[in-house]
């Protein structure tokens, strides 16, 4: 018996030390309003320099401080206008560290520099394309796309980097590919795959992008009806 505890124990080192292991470094913020405290911290996302974005959701505003939590300068206040919010809920930073958040209360998606000016916003409440029923997670891909969890709509829905709409998919149910809340979503490092946290199906679903392909012949056809 003795034997096997031992042997079960070095085993566990051994992984361990083969895949490495996680422990706690560091902490930050507290209950408050004032800077680097938080009311509800929802979504977060590291952008390529290290740095740390936050949506505080309670609070109508987005923080953002360095890899070890030293804050940095905040922006956003209540409302509904050119950089204001009514409940943060998701944020995803682009390779060109443009900032793009999840106005939840206010169905739309805005976006920032990544030291917080405003450059633009696009959507409205509604389930037509383009339109959100409380949108929530955002990620942006590595071709800049960005994608919405439409929590309400029970959909994803993704855009260009300025906001043109590219497509969506889902619907309400318990099926493959359908959802009941679909509220956060990442996308891999490659692109071609995209995790959606299924809310109260109870589960993550992940989707593979598909290219079309044009076979020469067809393509043909194609070149054919536009003449």
């Amino acid at each position: 018996m003795k034997r096997g505890m031992i042997m079960g124990a070095a085993l566990a080192l051994a992984a361990a030390a083969a895949f490495g292991a996680w422990t706690y470094d560091s902490q930050w913020g507290s209950y408050g309003t004032g800077n680097g405290q938080f009311n509800s911290p929802y979504g977060i996302d590291i952008a390529s320099g290290g740095n740390v974005y936050v949506t505080d959701y309670g609070n109508d505003r987005i923080q953002y401080f360095n890899a070890a939590g030293s804050y940095l300068g905040r922006w956003g206040t209540y409302g509904s206008g050119n950089g204001q919010f009514y409940g943060t809920t998701g944020v995803g930073v682009a390779t060109n560290g443009n900032v793009y958040v999840a106005d939840e209360d206010n169905s739309r998606i805005q976006y920032f520099t990544a030291t917080g000016s405003y450059l633009g916003q696009w959507g409205s409440e509604g389930s037509g394309a383009g339109q959100f029923d409380l949108p929530d997670g955002v990620a942006v891909g590595s071709s800049g796309n960005v994608y919405v969890g439409d929590w309400g709509n029970d959909r994803v829905q993704y855009f260009t980097a300025t906001g043109s709409y590219l497509g969506q998919w889902g619907s309400y149910g318990s099926g493959n590919g359908q959802f009941d809340y679909p509220y956060y979503v990442a996308i891999s490092p490659s692109g071609s795959l995209a995790y959606v946290t299924d809310q109260d199906n109870y589960r993550v679903q992940c989707f593979r992008q598909v290219n079309p392909s044009i076979l020469p012949t067809s393509l043909g056809k194609v070149k054919a009806v536009f003449r």
